[in-house]
C-alpha cells in the first residue's frame, strides 16, 4: 500500500518531468513507519565494470543511504542480466561458457562495488535463475491479449496507448533508435507486426542457453527479464525504479508497457530515476567503443573514498566528462579527511530520527542543515560535497565524519 510521503527529499521523475516527493509505502513491518521500494536495473556481466557502471550505482547508493537516515526503511533489488545476448556473443568470441564468464565478470563487478564501499542490495536476483518465472510472465501477457507469435514471441506496442511516454520520443524517433542499434529487426507475416513490437520469448541459437516454455524452447527477450524480477521481489508497483537515461528507451518504455499490461495497476513505478551518461575523450563511455575507464584502475591511482567523492561531485541526473585532474581534487580532500578524522571510517554522531527528517544533534553546525538541504533536493550530491568541503576546512569532525558516511559508505579514506 502506497501513501504521500513524509519526507521532505524531492526527486525528478523521467515520466513526468517534473520534481516529485519521493514516493515511499506503508512499511508491513512497523506500524507507522515508511518503506521505499526501489528497483535498479544492473549490470549484464560480460566485461569489466567501468566508470559509467560505478557512477550510476554509487548515486542509487547515497540515495540509500539518505533514505535510511531519514528513519524509513528500504528494500533495494538489483537484477543481474546474466541472459542476454552481449553475454552470449562476448562468450561465443573468447570461446567461454557463457555461465562462467558470467560468473567470472559478476565477482569482478561485487568486488568493484565492495571496495567502493556501497551498500549491498537486499535482493539481486539473476536472470537466469528465474527463467521458469518468466516464461509464465510470457504465458499471461499471451492470454491477456498482449502477446502475439510468430518467429517469436512478441509485444504490440499499439495495444499499450501510452508507448513512447517515458522516453518522450515520436515514433519516428523511436524508429529511428532501434534502427541506429541494430535492434529494428524485421517485420511480416513470419515476423513482427510492427517495427516496435519487442521479443518477449525468442529461439536460442545452436550454442546458447535455452529453456523450455509454452512458446517452444528458447530465451526470454531482455525486457521482460526486469518485469518478473521486479514484480517477483517488489510487486506489482514500486516506488522508484532506477537506471542509466540510456536504458530509458526501449528498455524501461517496454519494460512499462508490458508490466502495466498485465497487472493493470498504474502506474507500475510512482517515479523513474535515471543517471547521467559519462564522458571520456568526447565520446559517452561504453564498451563497444572502448573508451573505458575501469573501476580497478581508478582505486589504483586513489583512495576508494576519493572516487566516491569524485563522482558525488557530479550530480545524479547530468552528463559529465572524466578528467583525471577531478580525480586528483578528490584525492587531496580525502586527504584532508583521513587527516581531520584520525584515518577512521563508519557511521557518523549519534542522531534522532523523527518525521523524514534528520534532527541535528546537539552542538551540530548549520552545515548539517545545508547538507541535508542539498540531498532533499533531487540529490544534489555536487552541492553535498561542496558542504562536506566546508566542514573539512573548519575542521567540523562530527559533521564530517556524518557526511562521508553518506557519500561514500564504507570506502575507504586511504
Amino acid at each position: 500500500m502506497t501513501e504521500e510521503p513524509d519526507c521532505r527529499t524531492r526527486v525528478y521523475d523521467s515520466l513526468t518531468r517534473r520534481l516529485l516527493p519521493l514516493p515511499q509505502s506503508r512499511d508491513p513491518e512497523r506500524p507507522g513507519g515508511r518503506l521505499l521500494n526501489l528497483y535498479v536495473c544492473g549490470v549484464t556481466p560480460y566485461d569489466s565494470g567501468h566508470l559509467g557502471h560505478a557512477f550510476t550505482f554509487c548515486a542509487f547508493d547515497v540515495l540509500v543511504r539518505w533514505v535510511e537516515a531519514c528513519g524509513t526503511r528500504v528494500r533495494y533489488v538489483q537484477n543481474i542480466t546474466d541472459v542476454d545476448d552481449p553475454l552470449f556473443e562476448r562468450a561465443r568470441r573468447d570461446g567461454v561458457r557463457w555461465d562462467q564468464l558470467a560468473e567470472r565478470e559478476m565477482k569482478s563487478f561485487l568486488a568493484d562495488m565492495s571496495a567502493l564501499g556501497w551498500r549491498p542490495p537486499d535482493v539481486m536476483p539473476r536472470a537466469s535463475e528465474e527463467v521458469a518465472e518468466i516464461a509464465s510472465v510470457v504465458e499471461r501477457l499471451a492470454e491477456a491479449g498482449f502477446a502475439y507469435q510468430t518467429d517469436a514471441v512478441y509485444f504490440p506496442v499499439r495495444e499499450f496507448p501510452g508507448y513512447g511516454e517515458l522516453s518522450h520520443l515520436s515514433r519516428s524517433s523511436m524508429l529511428r533508435k532501434l534502427r541506429d542499434e541494430g535492434l529494428l529487426g524485421n517485420v511480416g507475416p513470419s515476423a513482427k507486426r510492427d517495427p516496435l513490437d519487442f521479443a518477449l520469448w525468442r529461439p536460442s541459437a545452436a550454442d546458447e542457453p535455452a529453456w523450455p516454455s509454452a512458446f517452444g524452447v528458447g530465451k526470454p527477450g531482455w525486457h521482460i527479464e526486469c518485469s518478473e524480477m521486479s514484480m517477483h521481489h517488489l510487486g506489482p508497483q514500486i516506488d522508484v525504479h532506477g537506471g542509466g537515461r540510456d536504458l530509458i528507451f526501449s528498455h524501461h518504455e517496454s519494460e512499462r508497457a508490458q508490466s502495466e499490461s498485465l497487472t493493470g495497476c498504474v502506474p507500475f513505478a510512482r517515479a523513474w530515476m535515471h543517471t547521467g551518461m559519462v564522458r571520456y575523450g568526447g565520446h559517452k563511455m561504453s564498451k563497444s567503443l572502448g573508451n573505458l575507464v575501469v573501476v580497478r584502475e581508478m582505486l589504483e591511482k586513489a583512495p576508494a573514498a576519493a572516487v566516491r567523492l569524485y563522482l558525488a561531485s557530479h550530480r545524479y541526473r547530468t552528463d559529465w566528462s572524466f578528467r583525471w585532474e577531478g580525480l586528483a581534487s578528490a584525492t587531496r580532500l580525502t586527504a584532508r579527511l583521513a587527516d581531520l578524522l584520525g584515518g577512521g571510517g563508519g557511521a557518523g554522531p549519534p542522531q534522532e530520527v523523527g518525521r523524514g527528517r534528520v534532527r541535528r544533534w546537539e552542538g551540530a553546525s548549520d552545515l548539517v542543515d545545508e547538507f541535508a538541504a542539498a540531498l532533499d533536493d533531487d540529490l544534489d550530491t555536487a552541492r553535498a560535497v561542496r558542504a562536506l568541503r566546508v566542514a573539512v576546512r573548519q575542521g567540523d569532525a562530527a559533521a564530517a565524519r556524518w557526511m562521508t558516511s553518506i557519500l561514500c559508505g564504507s570506502a575507504a579514506l586511504s
